[in-house]
């Protein structure tokens, strides 16, 4: 009587893959999920600090996927750049980018602190707005020039956001445009797709080390769920991610994926 084999079918083999913003959560996720369908994956991490989670991640892919983990952060004016040629140092090339780096500092709209707010702005344009676009622009001039892949991690609070998080749901409402544009602008080009993926709320490290009134705010939305008044797993929104990186997906391009059990509807 033979075995079923329940190994992962390795159908992104030999491809190299740029996550940014994957030392934890759906990142990280996100970077096991590529290596283990057989890419070689760069985790990307902003600071020096995080070199021991990104690390960590890197011991979770199996061996043959030549990954390795990257410093730089994409915040800053240079960053991008620079991430990108170390991974082309490596490589000599790029087939999929996965932008996922952002950050969601919630405040009210009419805090009194101009200074504090101003700061916050600051820096979620930075790293999900420009840290988005600079890193798509330096990717472009080493992409696989066939069945390359772009995928922008959004999230459903761009479309159903809640209380608190403005400025966040429009940097991430901006990188939906982004993949707009862009879907009509490089294919042709590029020989890629681009598509976006908007989780809805997921059960990170980050969210499980919260303050409690933060997933206070956030418990309605997840009891109203449709499919199961849960979270998301990190690993629900890599696998979708993965799927839009296949061949097979090569005539998929422009959507908005939402990944949130319906609390999204497109």
């Amino acid at each position: 009587m033979s075995s079923t084999s329940t190994s992962t079918p390795l159908t992104l083999r030999g491809k190299v893959a740029l996550v940014s913003g994957s030392s934890t959560g759906i990142g990280a996720a996100i970077a096991q999920e590529l290596a283990k369908r057989g890419a070689s994956v760069v985790i990307n991490f902003p600071r020096s600090a995080e070199k021991e989670d990104a690390d960590k991640v890197l011991s979770t892919l199996p061996a043959e996927s030549k990954s390795v983990a990257i410093e730089a952060d994409l915040s800053t004016t240079t960053g991008p750049e620079a991430l990108v040629q170390q991974v082309v140092a490596v490589f000599g090339r790029i087939d999929i980018l996965v932008n996922n780096a952002g950050l969601m500092l919630g405040h009210s709209l009419d805090d009194p602190d101009d200074a504090k707010v101003i700061g916050l702005i600051n820096k979620m344009m930075d790293l999900n707005g420009r840290g988005t676009y600079l890193l798509t622009r330096a990717v472009l001039k080493h992409l696989s020039n066939q069945n390359s892949r772009i995928v922008n991690i959004t999230s459903g609070s761009s479309r159903t956001p809640g209380v608190g998080v403005s400025m966040y749901a429009g940097t991430k409402g901006m990188i939906e445009s982004f993949t707009r544009s862009w879907a009509k602008e490089l294919p042709r080009r590029y020989g890629c797709t681009v598509n976006a993926v908007a989780p809805g709320v997921v059960g990170t490290e980050a969210y499980y080390a919260a303050p409690a009134t933060v997933r206070e705010l956030l418990k309605p939305m997840i009891d109203e769920t449709p499919i199961a008044p849960r979270v998301a797993r990190p690993e629900e929104i890599a696998w979708a991610t993965a799927m839009l990186c296949e061949e097979g997906a090569g005539w998929i391009n422009g959507i908005y994926l939402p990944v949130g059990g319906g609390s999204t509807m497109n």
